[in-house]
């Protein structure tokens, strides 16, 4: 009898140990996570996405034909940083090929966050357009579909590009001889 009253307060003592952290402890974390963000970035709500305005990075996109329309961000608009200038021996240091390295993967991870947002407009209006029956609410939506399909073709050229800069900085690193733990 002594030894099942031992191993119940035990068992009491260590589940009321391994309790996940509370509320008021996950959100104190989450505050001094976004104190340490330097960068602040723009977050998409439903109201963004019922309001039909064009969903964009505020970077430049390359320009796609899509029935004889042409959708790109606003002109003037680039991440493209400068490249700092090689060091004596003509070679870049470590910290160059990680930060371009780094610089191409984030972008592809906002592309592709983007895609995703903008697949789901494109459903969303879909939706919305088989269940209107005016014919007027229905080309209005249509017209918004369409021109969300045009920045979903645009921001998949920008992944397909991305792509490929990123085989280039690889590639252009293996030719410079850079360690491959460089571009980790």
């Amino acid at each position: 009898m002594a030894i099942g009253c031992v191993v119940l307060v035990s068992t009491c003592a260590f589940a009321a140990h391994a309790q996940p952290p509370s509320l008021a402890e996950i959100a104190e974390r989450e505050r001094e996570r976004r104190a340490t963000i330097a960068k602040t970035s723009k977050v998409y709500t439903n109201d963004d996405l019922h309001q039909g305005r064009r969903l964009t990075t505020g970077r430049s996109i390359p320009e796609v034909e899509t029935d004889s329309e042409h959708f790109a961000d606003e002109p003037g608009t680039t991440t493209d940083a400068v490249e700092p200038e090689p060091t004596a021996d003509g070679n870049h240091d470590e910290s160059f090929w990680r930060d371009r390295i780094e610089s191409a993967r984030e972008n592809l991870r906002r592309a592709n966050l983007m895609v995703a947002a903008l697949q789901n407009r494109v459903d969303g209006l879909w939706a919305e357009f088989t269940a209107r029956d005016d014919p007027f609410q229905r080309a209005k939506i249509e017209e918004d579909r369409t021109e969300a399909l045009g920045e979903l073709q645009a921001t998949q050229a920008e992944i397909e590009h991305l792509e490929a800069e990123i085989g280039n900085i690889q590639e252009e690193a293996r030719r410079a001889s850079v360690p491959p733990g460089w571009l980790r």
